[in-house]
């Protein structure tokens, strides 16, 4: 019993990271439906390529069917922190690249990325998602 905690951490380090992994998934199989079902119903979502501040899953849908249309959309993590703040709250931050084709051309966006989990129903759900493009130097 004791030793309990620490396992149930690291468990949770791998749920939470395998919960992002899937939006990355999500996110270049080209279905706005799969990606918005990953956030909570009053998730907030900061995205990168809009200016606007999406607090429901219609707004966040309208922006992904957005998204998921460029060709060969993708995101690949460069730069990855997990922390497990307790048994059902966590936040992955780091660095991405998100990449898609435009006029034939492969167009590279490197941004920053914050997102909030909060366990659901035994389900690691966004509840916060900042992603903001890295400022030029």
């Amino acid at each position: 019993l004791f030793a309990a905690p620490s396992f149930a951490m690291a468990s949770e380090k791998e749920e939470v990271n395998a919960a992002f992994a899937t939006w990355r998934q999500a996110l270049s199989g080209g279905n706005a439906a799969n990606i918005v079902k990953l956030y909570e119903e009053k998730a907030i979502l900061l995205p990168t390529l809009s200016p606007k501040v999406l607090t429901t899953q219609a707004g966040r849908n309208d922006y992904f069917t957005k998204l998921v249309a460029k060709p060969k959309l993708q995101a690949t993590v460069n730069e990855e922190h997990t922390r497990i703040l307790d048994e059902d709250n966590a936040i992955i931050s780091g660095l991405y690249t998100f990449s898609f084709e435009e006029d034939g051309k492969k167009v590279e966006v490197p941004a920053r990325f914050s997102f909030v989990y909060e366990k659901e129903n035994g389900q690691w759900m966004i509840v916060e998602h900042h992603s903001s493009k890295v400022p030029a130097n």
